[in-house]
């Protein structure tokens, strides 16, 4: 179950105009790797040691592939890839690399992982 409470906020778009109220998502806490490994490992006939190298793995692993300019896909999880930020020029000939402003990471949920998330349920909380 996802937590929200509601907030006042200014439209950045339409900064004159009336304030609006806004879900935001309380978080619920933090959970690491080691806990998603401990949690993975009784799930499953893996330990929690050959699951932590999995996925130390892919913490060097994916990183590298995106940096050789690869998407990668991790099946029904979903995929990594890329993009990047850069100012605009006039010309091709007039862009430079000093106009990159850097990476950009985007996910995007495989079909299992998003039909997972669209059975999500919501609960009010108050402002705390």
């Amino acid at each position: 179950m996802v937590h929200f409470s509601v907030k006042e906020r200014v439209n950045p778009q339409a900064p004159l105009d009336p304030r609006k109220h806004y879900a935001f998502v309380k978080n619920q806490g933090v959970v690491n790797l080691r806990q998603l490994a401990k949690r993975i490992s009784r799930e499953s006939t893996v330990s929690m040691m050959d699951t932590m190298a999995v996925l130390e793995g892919f913490l060097q692993v994916i990183p590298d592939q995106l940096i050789e300019g690869k998407i990668v896909k991790l099946g029904a999880l979903g995929t990594f890839r890329v993009t990047i930020s850069s100012k605009g020029a006039d010309t091709a000939e007039d862009f430079n690399i000093s106009l990159i402003n850097g990476l950009n990471l985007n996910f995007r949920p495989g079909s299992e992982f998003r039909d997972q998330l669209d059975t999500v349920k919501f609960k009010k909380v108050s402002e705390i």
